[in-house]
């Protein structure tokens, strides 16, 4: 179950040069590069002649080569060159999917593109905003891309997973909060004079007590932005405290695999290399936690015949309420792409 009408994270700007990759996105083959002009050009992976993979051909100055009979798509899809024919025929093109780079990710619209709206794509900025420095990267995940929403609006996995840097026991003692406001839902937990976490302490030397933040935003389809601010108890002052966007975009390739799109941006010690390698390195290991749970889920949900409904509790509220939202959205998507029959009189 996928809503069509919405962006998705296809790759990292820097991932996309003039050469052809490919990706699969919501069960769509995917073709990308950049134009000699620098734009990023996106069709469908399936050359119209007989289905085979333009991204295994070649680039010819803007336009796509087939690699197969050597038919040449522009960078709109149309066909301009058939080998030893003159005539094109009218149906000899391949789909353009809508296109935007921004907030240093590039963005596919895989629904109608009359209905492509920039307004739509999530409130990303603190990747590339003055001030804040990024570090990410992507993970291929062999899992359904809503298990990887359930387990960042449901932060309380961090106690027992990721006890050795971003968990430990006041998660779970404090309760959650959350509401839904349209098609976002927002989940949010402040814990008061408790011990910091591991990675916490590594990031910057609390000795004592910090009163921690953990706010939690979901954007349709699969956007999940956590603001996290870690201050001395009593004390909200950054300068002594912490405070970075973990931000993820999950994309799915179809039903049960997805692409995982993150990164922690942040607003102190922006010069210290060092400390963004550090940070770096151990949001990767806390989220390779995160992989091996979920791909286990994963087999054990494909693998159980039972048909048994899951059993929910007061913490799975936010990603129940994104679950429906999912829902009422992918299924209005597919009414409207039905195709309306024509009247007889």
């Amino acid at each position: 179950m996928f809503i069509k009408n919405a962006w998705y994270v296809a790759a990292w700007g820097n991932e996309i040069g003039r050469h052809l990759t490919q990706r699969w996105i919501t069960g769509e083959p995917l073709v990308m590069f950049r134009t000699e002009a620098g734009e990023v050009a996106v069709l469908e992976d399936r050359c119209a002649h007989r289905r085979a993979s333009l991204s295994k051909g070649n680039l010819v100055g803007d336009a796509v080569q087939c690699g197969y009979h050597g038919i040449t798509f522009d960078c709109s899809g149309k066909c301009t060159h058939i080998p030893g024919q003159d005539k094109i025929p009218p149906a000899m093109q391949v789909r353009r999917y809508p296109v935007i780079e921004k907030w240093k990710w590039i963005w596919v619209w895989m629904g109608d593109p009359d209905k492509a709206d920039e307004s739509l794509l999530p409130e990303f900025q603190y990747n590339d905003m003055p001030g804040w420095l990024a570090t990410g990267g992507c993970l291929k995940v062999d899992a359904n891309y809503q298990l990887l929403t359930d387990n960042l609006l449901d932060l309380t996995h961090e106690t027992y997973v990721h006890g050795k840097t971003i968990g430990n026991s006041a998660i779970v003692e404090t309760p959650m909060e959350y509401r839904v406001e349209g098609n976002e839902v927002h989940v949010q937990r402040i814990m008061r004079n408790t011990p910091p976490p591991p990675l916490f302490k590594k990031v910057r030397g609390f000795t004592g007590n910090i009163d921690r933040w953990q706010v939690i935003r979901f954007q349709m389809p699969a956007n999940v932005s956590i603001d996290a601010r870690g201050y001395p108890a009593g004390i909200d002052d950054l300068e002594q405290g912490m405070r970075w966007f973990s931000i993820n975009s999950i994309t799915p390739i179809d039903e049960r695999s997805s692409l995982y799109f993150w990164t922690i941006t942040r607003c102190f010690a922006l010069d210290d290399d060092n400390l963004t390698q550090m940070i770096n390195d151990q949001i990767l290991k806390t989220f390779l936690e995160d992989v091996e749970v979920l791909e286990a889920q994963q087999q054990l949900i494909e693998t159980d015949t039972r048909a048994n409904p899951d059993i929910s509790i007061r913490a799975d509220s936010g990603a129940i309420s994104a679950r429906r939202i999912v829902q009422r959205l992918a299924e209005a998507d597919a009414v409207q792409a039905q195709p309306v029959e024509a009247s007889v009189n």
